[in-house]
């Protein structure tokens, strides 16, 4: 590596270790509140008729915003910053527009909330009470719509500015407002809410309505750090003669690709809701799925978005080479850390599963274990996919990325349907295995894709960095599953799974890094250098201390 790609490399490990940093604790504590919401609901439809209601805000937002904001926002602040005061006028422009459409849209969507819910759920195990104990779930929670597009705007505007810390850790103050409402519902309502009809007004309303007043306070807490930045709004609609085109058509794109996708994600939730138990439908597949995400909002969303902003003014400036070189370093960078994860979940990770969820059953667990399995055999794929998404999008291409959507939602889409033929307590786990198919085929055509876009762009790099991370998770690997097969003897079950991670998880951390240095796989060293470095700080401290 020259000089200049170390420290390039390494001001991204940075900036990625102070977002992950944020992710790690939110997704702590929305594993936390995953285990709580599933001691709630047990095994049954009220599980699913929530999982529905609070996927309903989520769709929406994805919709109108949610691709949106991040293709369009970050690109188009950087150009706005050659351009002085016009550009202070665009940018507030942009987000003014933002703002409106989502709280008009919020407006709209209120009154549609029982034909969304139809939408979502299946006629085939819903009767009138569940679809009922739904909408009133929905309507509490649809507010959200507009919080959660206003976070996403001020948070761009944030990354834009290279302002990464709030907008990583706003998440945090979220799940510590919801996790307050279900330990209320707890201490108020133990012994309810397994049933459809166990549920009361204020209960849905205690549930529902937490989760809303996390994710405003989740925006509007991103007002201070854009406050003491210097930034300050003043509401624009005059779209005419301010350059509105290109940003238009880069939305346009992106909302067709999130369309795609959320009609994939209705085909998906029919199925998921016709099992028969809720661990193995929706409920279970949405657990599993929130496990899988933990590491790729850890660890890819967190690289990307150090990234993007390179990447867009690179790109803005018509500097190729430094945007094949952010997209190779991104892979490598993205490689060396979800290797590990998949390998490390498929040796061990039922018994992290089994510890999250200590009040599941052997059979919920395995169901969850199952579907988390199936996904996470493509994480590196989901990586790869991502960072090739902001790439075009650095480009201001919205295009491409929407006929890669197209391809991964009609491979999904075509094996979650051929999945009704499968036996109910197996439908989750070939939906999964569909998901992560589309993902790796639609890796293999990004790969041409982005070559044809960048002429001198060559992969042989990183290829070899995953190639080598792969062969340096194997040792651990099998240690950590010998440790699983030994631990799980113990009868019980949580005394053999805590064993299991306390030991297994160090064994394969420490041989994986010893095995990939000696390998010369730099990126791990690049890693963990600001970890080591805040470690060194911290100790010292410690010493003046005493």
């Amino acid at each position: 590596m020259t000089e200049q790609t170390t420290t390039r490399t390494q001001s991204v490990a940075r900036a990625s270790a102070v977002l992950a940093s944020g992710s790690l604790v939110s997704r702590i504590l929305g594993v936390v509140r995953t285990s709580m919401l599933f001691a709630i609901f047990s095994n049954t439809t009220a599980g699913d008729t929530w999982q529905v209601a609070n996927a309903i805000p989520n769709m929406i937002f994805l919709l109108l915003a949610g691709g949106v904001v991040n293709a369009v926002l970050v690109p188009q602040i950087t150009k706005a910053e050659r351009r002085g005061a016009d550009g202070e006028r665009y940018v507030d422009t942009l987000i003014t527009v933002g703002i409106l459409i989502m709280a008009v849209a919020t407006a709209i969507f209120l009154p549609l909330t029982p034909y969304l819910v139809r939408l979502f759920a299946s006629d085939r195990t819903w009767d009138d009470a569940a679809f009922q104990l739904s909408n009133d779930f929905a309507l509490i929670c649809l507010p959200a719509v507009f919080f959660y597009g206003l976070y996403a705007i001020l948070g761009q505007l944030l990354n834009a500015r290279s302002r990464f810390g709030a907008y990583t850790w706003a998440p945090v103050l979220c799940n510590i407002v919801w996790i307050a409402g279900l330990l209320a519902y707890h201490l108020n309502y133990r012994d309810l809410g397994a049933k459809v009809t166990d549920w009361s007004s204020p209960m849905v309303r205690l549930i529902a309505g937490t989760m809303t007043l996390g994710v405003a306070a989740q925006a509007l807490v991103l007002l201070v750090p854009l406050w003491r930045d210097g930034f300050r709004l003043r509401p624009r609609l005059k779209l005419r003669g301010i350059g509105l085109r290109s940003a238009g058509e880069v939305a346009a794109w992106t909302f067709a690709a999130v369309v795609i996708a959320q009609l994939g994600v209705i085909v998906q939730a029919k199925v998921l809701t016709s099992v028969d138990s809720g661990y193995a439908g929706k409920l279970g597949f949405d657990t599993a799925y929130l496990l899988f995400m933990t590491p790729h909002g850890l660890v890819t969303v967190s690289l990307i978005t150090a990234l993007y902003t390179g990447m867009a003014k690179a790109a803005t400036a018509g500097d190729d080479r430094e945007v094949s070189r952010d997209l190779r370093r991104g892979l490598r960078m993205i490689g060396v850390t979800t290797i590990p994860v998949a390998i490390a979940t498929l040796a061990f990770g039922a018994a992290v599963i089994r510890l999250v969820f200590p009040a599941n059953s052997l059979q919920a667990t395995d169901a969850i274990t199952y579907v988390a399995w199936a996904l996470i055999v493509a994480l590196p794929w989901y990586g790869f996919f991502a960072l090739a998404q902001r790439t075009f999008y650095a480009y201001e291409d919205g295009k491409t990325p929407f006929q890669l959507q197209v391809v991964s939602t009609a491979v999904a889409t075509v094996i979650a349907v051929a999945c009704y033929l499968l036996p109910s307590a197996y439908r989750a786990v070939g939906v999964a295995l569909g998901q992560s198919a589309a993902a790796l085929l639609t890796a293999g055509l990004c790969v041409g894709l982005l070559r044809a876009r960048m002429r001198d762009l060559v992969l042989f790099d990183v290829v070899r960095v995953h190639v080598r991370a792969a062969v340096a998770c194997l040792p651990g690997a099998v240690l950590g599953y010998a440790l699983f097969l030994l631990f799980q003897a113990i009868p019980g079950g949580l005394l053999g799974a805590l064993l299991t991670v306390l030991t297994a998880t160090p064994v394969f951390l420490v041989s994986y890094v010893a095995a990939a240095r000696r390998m010369r796989v730099h990126e791990v060293d690049l890693l963990l250098r600001p970890v080591r470095s805040r470690l060194t700080r911290f100790l010292a401290r410690g010493e003046r201390d005493v």
